[in-house]
Protein backbone atom coordinates (compact mmCIF):
# COMPACT_ATOMS: atom_id res chain seq x y z
CA UNK A 1 0.00 0.00 0.00
CA UNK A 2 2.97 2.41 0.62
CA UNK A 3 4.52 2.19 -2.75
CA UNK A 4 1.07 2.76 -3.99
CA UNK A 5 0.49 6.15 -2.52
CA UNK A 6 4.50 7.23 -3.32
CA UNK A 7 3.15 6.77 -6.68
CA UNK A 8 -0.31 8.80 -6.04
CA UNK A 9 1.83 11.43 -4.53
CA UNK A 10 4.24 11.94 -7.45
CA UNK A 11 1.78 11.87 -10.10
CA UNK A 12 -0.43 14.39 -8.25
CA UNK A 13 2.98 16.57 -7.46
CA UNK A 14 3.27 16.42 -11.38
CA UNK A 15 -0.56 16.94 -11.86
CA UNK A 16 -0.03 20.13 -9.99
CA UNK A 17 3.16 21.19 -11.80
CA UNK A 18 1.65 20.69 -14.85
CA UNK A 19 -1.30 23.02 -13.91
CA UNK A 20 0.82 25.59 -12.29
CA UNK A 21 3.44 25.84 -15.87
CA UNK A 22 0.30 26.23 -17.93
CA UNK A 23 -0.81 29.01 -15.92
CA UNK A 24 2.69 30.63 -16.16
CA UNK A 25 2.39 30.45 -19.88
CA UNK A 26 -0.96 31.52 -20.30
CA UNK A 27 -1.79 35.31 -21.58
CA UNK A 28 -1.67 38.21 -19.41
CA UNK A 29 -3.72 40.18 -20.75
CA UNK A 30 -5.66 42.74 -19.13
CA UNK A 31 -9.52 42.21 -20.23
CA UNK A 32 -10.90 45.50 -21.23
CA UNK A 33 -7.51 47.22 -20.35
CA UNK A 34 -6.24 50.28 -22.06
CA UNK A 35 -2.45 50.50 -22.92
CA UNK A 36 -0.32 53.09 -23.65
CA UNK A 37 4.13 53.38 -24.39
CA UNK A 38 6.89 54.48 -26.07
CA UNK A 39 9.31 53.47 -28.80
CA UNK A 40 12.40 52.31 -26.77
CA UNK A 41 14.46 54.39 -26.74
CA UNK A 42 11.88 56.79 -27.50
CA UNK A 43 11.90 58.04 -31.33
CA UNK A 44 10.50 61.32 -32.19
CA UNK A 45 7.56 61.12 -29.61
CA UNK A 46 6.02 58.07 -31.11
CA UNK A 47 3.54 56.58 -28.75
CA UNK A 48 1.39 53.52 -29.22
CA UNK A 49 -1.97 52.57 -27.46
CA UNK A 50 -4.80 49.95 -27.60
CA UNK A 51 -7.35 48.53 -25.88
CA UNK A 52 -8.36 44.83 -25.10
CA UNK A 53 -11.55 43.75 -25.76
CA UNK A 54 -13.66 42.98 -22.42
CA UNK A 55 -12.99 39.02 -23.21
CA UNK A 56 -9.86 39.34 -23.68
CA UNK A 57 -9.17 38.38 -26.87
CA UNK A 58 -8.60 41.41 -29.91
CA UNK A 59 -6.80 44.19 -29.64
CA UNK A 60 -8.69 47.07 -31.13
CA UNK A 61 -8.11 50.96 -31.36
CA UNK A 62 -4.55 50.38 -31.59
CA UNK A 63 -2.82 54.11 -33.08
CA UNK A 64 0.77 55.61 -33.43
CA UNK A 65 0.89 58.66 -33.02
CA UNK A 66 3.46 59.23 -35.76
CA UNK A 67 5.02 57.42 -38.41
CA UNK A 68 8.98 57.29 -37.43
CA UNK A 69 11.69 58.38 -39.50
CA UNK A 70 14.76 56.57 -40.27
CA UNK A 71 16.25 59.23 -42.27
CA UNK A 72 16.27 62.49 -42.00
CA UNK A 73 13.28 64.49 -42.36
CA UNK A 74 10.06 65.58 -40.58
CA UNK A 75 7.09 67.13 -41.23
CA UNK A 76 3.71 67.36 -38.89
CA UNK A 77 3.04 64.29 -36.94
CA UNK A 78 1.11 61.53 -39.02
CA UNK A 79 -1.29 59.11 -36.73
CA UNK A 80 -1.74 55.70 -37.94
CA UNK A 81 -4.51 53.79 -37.11
CA UNK A 82 -4.30 49.36 -37.41
CA UNK A 83 -6.54 46.77 -38.27
CA UNK A 84 -8.33 45.20 -35.26
CA UNK A 85 -5.90 41.74 -34.33
CA UNK A 86 -6.79 38.50 -32.70
CA UNK A 87 -4.75 37.87 -29.59
CA UNK A 88 -3.65 34.26 -29.75
CA UNK A 89 -3.73 31.94 -26.49
CA UNK A 90 0.21 32.51 -26.39
CA UNK A 91 -0.62 35.87 -25.30
CA UNK A 92 0.69 37.60 -28.88
CA UNK A 93 -1.12 39.56 -31.63
CA UNK A 94 -0.50 41.18 -35.04
CA UNK A 95 -1.80 44.01 -37.17
CA UNK A 96 -0.76 46.11 -39.97
CA UNK A 97 -1.19 49.36 -40.70
CA UNK A 98 -0.94 51.98 -43.64
CA UNK A 99 -0.64 56.28 -44.31
CA UNK A 100 -2.15 56.74 -47.11
CA UNK A 101 -1.01 60.23 -49.28
CA UNK A 102 -3.12 62.90 -48.41
CA UNK A 103 -2.22 65.64 -50.94
CA UNK A 104 0.18 66.26 -53.99
CA UNK A 105 1.06 64.05 -57.39
CA UNK A 106 0.84 60.83 -55.07
CA UNK A 107 -2.70 61.64 -53.42
CA UNK A 108 -4.51 58.13 -52.73
CA UNK A 109 -1.41 55.93 -52.96
CA UNK A 110 0.14 54.15 -49.58
CA UNK A 111 3.06 56.24 -48.83
CA UNK A 112 3.97 53.78 -45.81
CA UNK A 113 3.10 50.62 -44.49
CA UNK A 114 3.31 49.25 -41.31
CA UNK A 115 3.58 46.29 -39.09
CA UNK A 116 3.37 45.63 -35.59
CA UNK A 117 3.54 42.83 -33.33
CA UNK A 118 3.17 42.52 -29.57
CA UNK A 119 3.68 40.12 -26.74
CA UNK A 120 1.68 40.64 -23.28
CA UNK A 121 3.76 40.33 -19.84
CA UNK A 122 2.67 39.64 -16.56
CA UNK A 123 2.14 42.43 -14.29
CA UNK A 124 0.30 44.38 -17.22
CA UNK A 125 3.14 44.83 -19.03
CA UNK A 126 3.62 44.46 -23.84
CA UNK A 127 5.86 44.95 -25.40
CA UNK A 128 6.74 44.17 -29.41
CA UNK A 129 8.40 46.02 -32.68
CA UNK A 130 6.93 48.43 -34.92
CA UNK A 131 8.14 47.58 -38.35
CA UNK A 132 7.79 50.56 -41.18
CA UNK A 133 8.05 50.15 -44.53
CA UNK A 134 8.36 53.31 -46.80
CA UNK A 135 7.23 53.27 -50.11
CA UNK A 136 10.32 53.78 -52.62
CA UNK A 137 12.32 55.21 -49.65
CA UNK A 138 13.85 52.45 -48.47
CA UNK A 139 16.35 54.35 -46.24
CA UNK A 140 13.59 55.53 -44.04
CA UNK A 141 12.09 52.16 -42.98
CA UNK A 142 12.97 50.90 -39.91
CA UNK A 143 12.07 48.45 -36.52
CA UNK A 144 11.88 49.54 -33.16
CA UNK A 145 10.71 47.49 -30.01
CA UNK A 146 8.01 49.32 -28.22
CA UNK A 147 6.85 48.94 -25.15
CA UNK A 148 3.58 49.30 -23.27
CA UNK A 149 1.43 49.21 -19.81
CA UNK A 150 -2.33 49.17 -18.73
Amino acid sequence: MAGKWKVLTASTALAVLLVVASGALAASQIKGGSYTGSLVPSRDGVLVSFKVSSSGKQVSALTITNIPLYCSGGGKPIPVHFKNAPISSKGTFSSTGKYVIAEGPKKGQVGTRLKITGKFLKGGGEQGTLTTAYAGVANCSGKSPYSTKA
